[in-house]
């Protein structure tokens, strides 16, 4: 186990992706294990879920494989056990990656679970149960470029088209951050005397995953 580090950080933003893969059966446990008969995925592998049916959490969820044969694959880190039961779905890998290399900090926002009132007349004390967790919130900064990088430019696209992106964050421990989002529209504040910078969230689809190397 290592501290996280703001060094040697590589942002990267999915710029193409391969054939979709019919997924027949999804397990609940932790993590779940997708059947896709002769998928072609391999170990390290990230993509998401789309077209899901039965088991709706998994929705634009994004994974990384782990664990492959030649016909299932591990969503490393996804905990699926409490999950509604699978009946259908597609998984979208990524081909390739353009390295938003103008990004210079990312924070994970997090946040305490919605609080539902169970008390009744009986009680002498509060009763409350967990709800709704709150939707997870990536902010980057970056340098602002006269021209943008690809990755950008495949952003601003998403934005237009009110798109989601698949975004993967490697440490330089080899520890990797994957999810899907909605970015926001990139932002830019240029300033006398100094670098231009900007920033933009992603509203995340599901959890961000945070796996080991």
């Amino acid at each position: 186990m290592a501290n996280v580090k703001g060094r040697n950080v590589r942002v990267e933003i999915a710029a193409t992706y391969d054939s979709d893969i019919t997924v027949s059966a999804v397990t609940l446990a932790s993590p779940g294990v997708a059947t896709a008969t002769a998928h072609g995925l391999a170990n390290g592998d990230v993509g998401y879920f789309y077209d899901v049916g039965g088991m709706a959490q998994l929705e634009k969820q994004a994974c990384r494989v782990a664990g492959q044969t030649a016909n299932t694959f591990e969503l490393q880190g996804l905990n699926t056990t409490n999950y509604n039961a699978f009946t259908s779905g597609k998984f979208k890998p990524v081909a390739t990656w353009a390295a938003l290399a103008e990004s210079t900090s990312y924070s994970i926002g997090g946040g305490a679970a919605d609080k539902l009132d169970v008390t009744t007349l009986l009680d002498i004390v509060r009763k409350e149960e967990q709800g709704l967790l709150p939707t997870q919130t990536v902010t980057m900064n970056v340098i602002a470029q006269d021209t943008p990088s690809a990755a950008m430019q495949l952003l601003e696209s998403a934005v237009q088209t009110q798109g989601i992106v698949v975004v993967r964050i490697t440490l330089g421990n080899g520890a990797v951050r994957v999810f899907t989002g909605e970015p926001s529209t990139p932002g830019e504040d240029v300033q006398v005397g100094a670098v231009g910078t900007g920033s933009l969230d992603f509203s995340a689809k599901g959890f961000v995953l945070k796996l080991a190397a």
